[in-house]
């Protein structure tokens, strides 16, 4: 698994003294966040206030759901350390897509890059399984006369810009 700097991020956040021991950082299952802990069930009220503070001030939003705290931050780029993974046909479709609509594109591009940022987390098979995806979603809304949101393209590619 890649250690992106979104989750170091918030692996340095976790580190609070007091805790029964080290609280767990997961992927989401839920799509509409990015990472859980389960930090409310090993420290107290005080330290888990500490670190919601902590997050919030570092542009984390969060939400608590059945002792875990769900969290999600935007990311305009892709975080350092993201995805050393190959960029296979189905990214160069996005890509493509992307390049030639990219002045109609608009809307919330947050769900891509969270499905992105996570699928890289879990090699370049479940990478390109997400950009599969992606792909379908994208020619649908097309397909309906639907812009693409507006995410940024080295999401796709292993290019500079």
């Amino acid at each position: 698994m890649r250690m992106n700097a979104l989750r170091k991020e918030l692996q340095e956040l976790m580190k609070i003294p007091q805790t029964e021991r080290q609280p767990v950082l997961r992927r989401s299952i839920p799509e509409a966040w990015l990472y859980a802990t389960d930090l409310p069930v090993v420290c107290n009220r005080d330290n888990m206030n500490l670190f919601l503070e902590s997050i919030r001030k570092a542009g984390w939003e969060y939400a608590e759901e059945k002792g875990w705290i769900l969290m999600r931050k935007p990311a305009d780029k892709p975080p350092e350390d993201w995805y050393d993974g190959p960029f296979g046909t189905e990214a160069g479709c996005c890509l493509s897509l992307l390049e030639r609509h990219e002045r109609q594109a608009a809307g919330e591009p947050e769900t891509v890059q969270r499905l992105l940022i996570k699928a890289a987390e879990e090699g370049g098979k479940k990478y390109e399984a997400a950009c599969a995806a992606i792909h379908r979603n994208w020619a649908e809304r097309l397909r309906r006369g639907e812009p693409l949101p507006k995410i940024d393209q080295a999401y796709f590619t292993a290019r500079k810009e």
